[in-house]
């Protein structure tokens, strides 16, 4: 039989956890515009970065909140456990959907069919992509600057090329690819 000082501690740590997990949201909400994270122009180094932060100041605040007050029935390492798996889901939920709003081609799509309230053929919906996402809007540069800063791609004389970095990258990517069963094409793969 569990006991009940067993039972309270259990649902003390579950509303620690609750209760962290909505405060480092909050925060990275909050700082991932401000400067200094507002700089970084890669959204999700920037959401590293910003939650990273939050993650801290969290564990940073409730530590000092449990040393401040010890009839709190929870000690630093539960705090900065809690920060730890705060910043975790934190990270999923940005992966899951800010990164992928920003960076995902069906997103593009589907807000074609809302802006244009009627239905559309393939070869509109292909012809836009072209235009907007490829022309317009210079998606394929921002990527080229992005890996550059990010150190996957170096600019010379002749063009882009892949740093050894960027290989590596490759390297994991193909694996993912095969572990997950992914569009190989993405990787390369179809070339084998």
């Amino acid at each position: 039989m569990i006991h009940q000082t067993t039972v309270i501690q259990i649902l003390t740590l579950i509303l620690c956890y609750t209760a962290t997990t909505a405060l480092c949201g909050l925060l990275f909400a909050l700082l991932i515009n401000l400067p200094p994270f507002s700089g970084v122009s890669i959204l999700f180094y920037r959401g590293l970065v910003a939650l990273a932060a939050a993650a801290l100041l969290c564990a940073a605040g409730l530590t000092a909140a449990a040393w401040m007050a010890p009839s709190i029935p929870l000690g630093p390492r539960d705090f900065v456990s809690a920060a730890i798996v705060a910043a975790a889901l934190n990270l999923s939920v940005f992966v899951l959907g800010p990164v992928t709003v920003d960076r995902s081609i069906s997103v593009f799509m589907l807000a074609r069919f809302d802006l244009a309230g009627r239905p559309l053929a393939a070869k509109e919906v292909t012809d836009q992509f072209l235009h907007y996402y490829g022309v317009e809007w210079n998606q394929i540069g921002r990527r080229l600057k992005e890996q550059t800063i990010s150190g996957n791609l170096e600019e010379t004389p002749q063009g882009y090329r892949l740093t050894p970095q960027g290989k590596a990258f490759m390297k994991v990517a193909r694996l993912m690819a095969r572990v997950f069963g992914t569009d190989r094409r993405f990787v390369g793969l179809d070339r084998e």
